[in-house]
């Protein structure tokens, strides 16, 4: 499938690249669909891919029992997740569960290819990290006030 350009400037997180990036980033992105209910990926799974949502909505889950999972974030149209496919280098584990909240589709790129990417293109892999650092100490705060409210 040919991406389109206009598809990924959609995508906050590559919003400040620049197009010829944007092409490169294009050459390996592939596209995933998943109906409503689906994991696309479990905490503790091999963390192969970093995710953009095209369309849908995509639930951020811990499991706090077996059985019992908590909902930590609902992230939609534009928004990144599986960051540990490019930052947990040393065990490449995803750090909470993944799961379609609607019929979602989306943008898929593996994480050693956005590497290499990045080792011949320094400028994108700063902008790109730059970027994830930033989304990772939003995600936080949330999860800060998140635990205040169970505390409190």
């Amino acid at each position: 499938m040919v991406v389109n350009l206009d598809d990924l400037k959609s995508i906050i997180l590559l919003s400040h690249l620049t197009d010829p990036m944007l092409e490169k980033l294009s050459d390996i992105a592939l596209t995933a669909e998943y109906s409503a209910g689906d994991y696309i990926f479990k905490e503790g799974d091999y963390a192969r891919y970093l995710y953009s949502i095209i369309d849908g909505k995509v639930g951020l889950e811990l499991e706090k029992t077996t059985n019992t999972h908590v909902m930590i974030d609902t992230i939609g149209r534009g928004r990144t997740f599986g960051f540990s496919a490019l930052v947990d280098t040393e065990q490449k584990k995803y750090t909470t569960h993944a799961r379609a909240m609607t019929d979602t589709k989306l943008f898929a790129w593996e994480g050693t290819q956005l590497e290499m990417l990045f080792y011949q293109d320094y400028e994108m892999g700063f902008l790109f990290m730059k970027r994830i650092a930033k989304i990772a100490k939003s995600r936080l705060q949330i999860r800060n006030v998140q635990y205040l409210d169970i505390y409190s």
